[in-house]
């Protein structure tokens, strides 16, 4: 068997994952500086960088179900540092009839993500699908903090303007790592 035989196949399926664009609810970021064009299916949104580039461990304790959204993925996370500590004075302070639970509660803060790439957003979406199975990943993450500016959503060929009262942090996340399945307390 000729080795073109096996290499053209393997370079149309890595093209065709890697360069064809995405069907159906496409993220497209465009940074200018740190000013950012945010598109998500129907929604636009512009954005600031308001940190530069951190890099910080998370237990994520939450993740998001689904719908028309604009964003990558929404997970509630508490610091790495924070979940040892409550973990070291409480055990597990994940079930409810724990001493830990209500500061373990407080601790718990939730973060709207915007993948930067593709391998981000693959990452993303398997931290999500493991947080909503209650598997507790710990993660490290590289992201720039992002405030929102503006957000519209295109409704029968018009932009409408969305007004919103949330304050939920967003990042943009550049690479993500998962150093853990299961976080055990």
């Amino acid at each position: 068997m000729k080795i073109w035989k096996f290499v053209v196949p393997v370079a149309v399926i890595v093209v065709a994952i890697y360069a064809v664009p995405r069907v159906g609810k496409s993220t497209v970021i465009e940074q200018d500086g740190g000013q950012l064009s945010i598109r998500i299916g129907k929604h636009r949104l512009t954005a600031t960088a308001i940190s530069g580039q951190i890099t910080d461990s998370f237990l994520v304790v939450g993740g998001w179900r689904g719908g028309d959204m604009y964003f990558t993925t929404l997970i509630s996370v508490i610091p790495l540092d924070t979940a040892e500590h409550l973990a070291r004075t409480y055990g597990n302070f994940r079930r409810c009839g724990s001493a830990g639970a209500a500061e373990g509660m407080r601790s718990t803060i939730p973060v709207f993500l915007y993948a930067d790439n593709r391998n981000a957003e693959r990452k993303l979406k398997k931290v999500n699908s493991l947080a909503n199975a209650v598997k507790d990943p710990v993660i490290k993450m590289t992201f720039v903090q992002l405030e929102i500016n503006d957000h519209k959503i295109e409704c029968n060929g018009e932009m409408m303007q969305v007004t919103s009262q949330d304050t939920t942090d967003a990042f943009l996340v550049k690479d993500i790592q998962i150093i853990q399945e299961g976080y055990e307390l």
